[in-house]
């Protein structure tokens, strides 16, 4: 039992580090317009961020009505205006007063402000401020204009960036890395898939792989989810393939609770790596749906590249974490033992979350907020 929890930690661990998820987690949009010696700010938020401009020191679990909002535009506007601090290598930018209003959909605030800057071929963008009010969140940036043609995902981590009037391949590896990192229906999937990397049946018996057997078996694994996302992400990127993005989290929590429960069930099932190939065509449309927002309206196939290419480097290191420590639990329980409590107790927990990311998508509700 002592090691069915330790596994049940571990698990815990892996997937902990934060509140946000793949593809709903807190994302707000910072669009920048850059124009000379001016740059133009947008910021996309939710009608819930701004409940405390509306009602100073009142409910914070409220969600303001567009006439609300309109009706304190100004304080609405420098709450949001604080998120964000631009500067150049000359010195800051300054300002103007910040504007707030509700799209005609009613999802969004928008909150408008220039700021005016020194001509300079950098742009450093301090998101302090927005970071300061949950770490959770993230940034989604883009910068057009004068030059520039820049996209990408920022985290609390990030600190203040610098952005250049040329594409970033860097930035873009960054994004891919965090885009995995910070998605946990990804992260339970790939967990999902190494619990049973380390077993084998032989007769009615059942046996821990020699380690070279285990990592083949989790190359080939790995190797079938790499080459299907990679797939589907260059089509989905590139035009080629469509699919509703809400239809695409819902799949991908399905493939979650049912690779898990296929654990339980019938870990050695001869059709686990043309599972793994199908699922995988469905992440790769999931990691599309993020990338789409971050590809520049030019040339795509060097951020989509790099974009890939950072997205393999955070699995890799998840593999690399996890593969020793489920190898280790398994040693220490003994394949039968390992077969019988620690791999159910493990595939359970995430099982669970599958679960429970299909009534989040399905319904449109949050429950645990992961």
């Amino acid at each position: 039992m002592r090691i069915a929890l330790a596994g049940l930690a571990l698990v815990a661990v892996l997937l902990g580090g934060g509140a946000a998820r793949a593809h709903q987690s807190a994302v707000k949009n910072f669009e920048l317009t850059v124009d000379g010696g001016t740059v133009a700010v947008v910021v996309e938020a939710a009608p819930g961020d701004v409940a405390e401009a509306v009602w100073p020191g009142g409910p914070k679990d409220r969600i303001p009505d567009a006439g609300q909002i309109a009706a304190r535009s100004g304080a609405v506007g420098a709450l949001i205006g604080q998120w964000l601090t631009v500067s150049t290598a000359n010195g800051a930018c300054v300002p103007g007063a910040p504007t707030a209003s509700v799209t005609a959909d009613g999802r969004f605030v928008e909150v408008r402000w220039q700021a005016a800057c020194d001509a300079s071929a950098v742009l450093r963008l301090d998101f302090a401020g927005f970071f300061a009010v949950d770490r959770a969140h993230q940034a989604l940036v883009r910068v057009g204009g004068g030059g520039y043609a820049f996209s990408a995902m920022v985290g609390a981590g990030d600190g203040p960036i610098e952005v250049t009037a040329t594409p970033s391949f860097v930035g873009f590896v960054r994004t891919g890395i965090h885009h995995i990192f910070d998605g946990r229906d990804h992260i339970s999937f790939v967990l999902a898939l190494l619990l049973v990397v380390i077993l084998v049946r032989d007769g009615e018996r059942w046996q821990l792989r020699h380690v070279g057997a285990a990592l083949r078996r989790t190359a080939g694994t790995i190797t079938a989810f790499t080459i299907a996302h990679s797939l589907t992400l260059i089509a989905a990127s590139l035009g080629w393939v469509a699919l509703p993005s809400r239809l695409v989290e819902i799949m991908i929590a399905v493939s979650i609770a049912y690779t898990a429960i296929e654990n339980i069930v019938r870990p050695d099932v001869r059709w686990r790596f043309a599972l793994t190939f199908g699922f995988g065509l469905v992440h790769g449309l999931g990691f599309a749906s993020v990338l789409a927002d971050l590809l520049p309206p030019g040339d795509v196939v060097v951020p989509l590249l790099a974009f890939n290419v950072g997205v393999e480097i955070g699995q890799f290191a998840i593999v690399l974490v996890a593969l020793p420590l489920f190898a280790a639990l398994a040693r220490l329980a003994g394949a039968a033992r390992y077969r019988r409590v620690v791999m159910p107790a493990l595939s359970s927990a995430i099982a669970v979350l599958g679960a429970i990311w299909i009534v989040e998508r399905v319904f449109e509700v949050t429950i645990l907020g992961l």
